[in-house]
């Protein structure tokens, strides 16, 4: 019997299914999600990352996300994302494109949003040389300095603390990058980029603008329904511009009248003069950006550590008992901790060590994206697609950190027979060559800043006017970047 041209056509296409079946390509475990929006309600959920231990315990250490058509990676273990982030860093350094911040907004100049490639090393390279632990030793006695401020400032009204901290720190990172000291919080510099840093950060959560899903939407005009997120982007795109400009612009003009103190930019501007005779074009579009990102990059997140430091103290006395114990025995009550005393401070370096774990503070650190697609442990990566590092997964792994709900710097003491714990700052700056450059300046501000207040003051739980003590409620704020 003949077969008709019917049965050609089912034969083939049923051998075309098969065989599509077969090399259709396997990507990692996950949630499953909903037509069309995918996980998208799975990652609106307020500190969402506690799920993805849930579902690193259900699925294994890389859950495959999709939201809106975009594919994610969760990556909940450390060693994968050293596998990823580091082993193969050539694929997974890219960061993911945003219509909303790179083009609408023109944060494209900023290194946490730059793509991989020429431009980032263009600029990387005099971030990372300017902050290498050689460079910034050079700047102890300004950061002590305004330490020493902070702690005149905490004596007058320790009630403010929060507020002399963000002045302190303000301070120290416009001094160090720009040369310009601060008086106020409200210096228009600090205003400046206090403003921007905050637009960036909301800018920069995955999924918030429906633009960075529909690129096309970006030629809607703001005055059209659903076309809100233009007027944030014109905004956006001001504070780029200013924060950019503006306070490069003065620490030139310092550079230039002689009156300005050794900086980041003032170094660069030596470094590139020296070079060439005089600063171009190219030369000042690369200082201007290096300097703008400083303090958005160092100035929350440092907050936060020290913040989270002084609640670590308030409710466990006992830590802060030994702390200043251990520096009134190396340090005597004729001084102030320098940083040449660490190595001598085990005690004091291990607490701060604990606070980079028990409370991160960029729980999802910062995306990184993949060039090409991929292959791992069997599972297909597609090229494009978020990979996230769950330092909260990671900073909490019992395994790694028994009782990891439990404030114990003892962990990170050397202990006879016992293996050290992962060091926290190895997770908490990020990973591979997209590790933060600014860490040496950042260990350095907190250390600086920690064991000054240790040695001089006593934290403790506030008091009604009868005397009694009043219980602390914690509640730590997320804006979906930074706690």
């Amino acid at each position: 019997m003949t077969p008709t041209f019917t049965d050609c056509f089912i034969a083939v296409a049923v051998l075309w299914w098969i065989t599509s079946l077969l090399q259709r390509k396997v990507h990692p475990p996950g949630p499953k999600g909903y037509p069309v929006v995918g996980n998208l309600f799975d990652l609106m959920v307020p500190e969402w990352w506690r799920n993805t231990v849930m579902w690193g315990s259900q699925y294994g250490d890389v859950v495959f996300l999709r939201s809106l058509g975009q594919p994610m990676i969760m990556v909940n273990s450390y060693d994968v994302a050293v596998d990823l982030f580091e082993k193969r860093s050539m694929n997974y350094s890219d960061r993911p494109t945003s219509v909303m911040v790179n083009e609408l907004q023109q944060w494209d100049w900023m290194l946490s949003s730059l793509s991989y490639g020429e431009q980032l090393k263009k600029l990387r390279g005099p971030v990372q040389k300017f902050f290498e632990s050689s460079n910034i030793q050079h700047y102890e006695d300004m950061q002590k300095n305004e330490t020493q401020k902070l702690l005149r400032s905490l004596l007058r009204s320790p009630e403010n603390y929060s507020q002399h901290l963000k002045t302190s720190l303000a301070s120290s990172i416009m001094m160090v990058t720009f040369g310009h000291e601060i008086d106020s919080f409200d210096d228009l510099l600090v205003t400046l980029a206090r403003m921007a840093s905050d637009h960036v950060e909301m800018a920069m959560q995955q999924g918030l603008f429906l633009v960075d899903v529909i690129p096309w939407l970006k030629h809607l005009p703001k005055w059209f329904p659903g076309a809100g997120f233009q007027v944030i982007a014109e905004n956006g795109a001001k504070l780029s511009h200013d924060l950019r400009y503006v306070p490069y612009r003065y620490a030139k003009d310092k550079v230039l009248t002689g009156s300005a103190t050794r900086s980041f930019t003032s170094q660069q501007m030596e470094d590139c003069s020296r070079l060439s005779g005089k600063l171009t074009e190219d030369d000042e579009a690369v200082i201007s950006a290096t300097t703008g990102i400083c303090y958005g990059a160092g100035a929350s997140t440092t907050m936060s550590a020290l913040m989270f430091f002084l609640l670590a103290l308030t409710l466990h006395p006992d830590v802060q008992k030994r702390a200043q114990d251990e520096i009134d025995q190396v340090v005597g009550d004729s001084r102030l901790p320098e940083l040449s005393d660490r190595p001598r401070l085990p005690y004091c370096s291990a607490l701060l060590k604990e606070v980079h774990r028990w409370c991160p503070i960029l729980p999802l650190g910062v995306a990184h994206a993949t060039r090409e697609a991929d292959t791992y442990e069997g599972y297909y990566i597609p090229a494009k697609t978020i990979v996230i590092p769950n330092c909260w997964a990671m900073l909490m792994d019992p395994n790694e950190y028994p009782d990891p709900d439990a404030f114990k710097p003892e962990r990170f003491l050397p202990d006879d027979g016992q293996r050290m714990p992962r060091d926290p700052t190895k997770i908490a700056f990020g990973f591979g060559r997209r590790v933060c450059p600014g860490k040496p300046l950042a260990e350095n501000t907190i250390f600086l800043a920690a064991t000054h207040i240790l040695t001089v003051f006593n934290v403790s739980k506030a008091t009604s006017e009868d005397g009694s003590v009043i219980e602390p409620i914690v509640k730590i704020h997320s804006d979906g970047v930074v706690r």
